[in-house]
């Protein structure tokens, strides 16, 4: 994970992307800025800023073990752009584990995420893989945002998702997910996991951030603390989205939303901005 910051961090030097002021300093080259065509919502810079230090990986890869995956094991995953650093942390952890890791990427994130255009999550996992640094982890990508089609964005900011999602989909060689309503993108969503699974067991769902085709748009999950939840239905109506899906299915499901509380759970620093 060390590694991967300092990569990306190096390729937005090279591309004269500085940042923010705001932000503070950054050394991991995960903090977007506060605002760009493709914010879709508020996010706190202290929980982008923790979620960047690498003991994340560290964790997780404890976590994971003790919750019985490992070697061979499938985890599906929603990436959204508002947390590149857990993204990766999971990332890291899987080819820890040696667990095979299928995720659906967001390209639009929340303010202080990866919300930089040559630098959306999509974006950066496409430059680790060409590194060879981590093996590729998206099987789809999509716009994110409301309906996961970007509709909270403004018409040119919907047009450079867009650009993004297809440019970089053809990039790793994956399909795009362009859904017509909530209820599609969650049965697309579900699609690209079976296909991926081919037919093998899914022992994880891991959410990262907050996509609404994962979270679905039922209060339901809201009253979800982040980490581990049991499996079984927690939410019966019919805006539940993928996790619940899975939870009902019997899949063990990890959620990493709640940055500050995961972080003093599991012993990880909070980090403020700094100048």
């Amino acid at each position: 994970m060390r590694q991967a910051e300092a990569m990306i961090l190096a390729a937005k030097i090279e591309a004269g992307i500085v940042t923010d002021p705001a932000a503070g300093i950054d050394y991991s080259g995960l903090i977007g800025s506060e605002l760009t065509p493709l914010v879709t919502t508020l996010g706190n810079l202290e929980a982008k800023r923790t979620a960047t230090n690498p003991s994340w990986a560290a964790v997780l890869t404890r976590q994971l073990s003790a919750a019985g995956i490992g070697r061979g094991d499938l985890i599906a995953a929603s990436f959204s752009g508002s947390f590149p650093g857990l993204n990766l942390a999971v990332m890291a952890a899987s080819r820890a584990l040696d667990a095979d890791l299928a995720a659906v990427s967001s390209v639009t994130a929340s303010t202080w995420g990866a919300n930089q255009p040559g630098f959306t999550w999509p974006e950066i996992e496409s430059r680790l893989v060409a590194s060879r640094l981590l093996p590729r982890a998206s099987i789809a990508v999509t716009t994110g945002g409301d309906g996961d089609r970007a509709l909270d964005l403004s018409p040119e900011g919907q047009e450079l998702a867009l650009t993004i999602r297809d440019r970089v989909a053809r990039r790793l060689g994956v399909p795009i997910l362009h859904p017509a309503s909530f209820e599609d993108a969650v049965r697309q969503r579900l699609s690209a996991y079976r296909r991926a699974a081919n037919g093998r067991p899914i022992a994880l769902y891991v959410n990262v951030g907050g996509a609404t085709a994962s979270l679905g748009q039922s209060t339901a999950v809201l009253r979800l603390r982040s980490g581990f939840i049991s499996p079984g239905p927690f939410d019966r109506s019919e805006d539940r989205g993928v996790m619940a899906r899975f939870a009902e299915q019997g899949v063990k499901v990890l959620t990493l939303l709640n940055i500050r509380d995961l972080a003093l759970r599991w012993g990880i620093p909070l980090n403020g901005p700094t100048s």
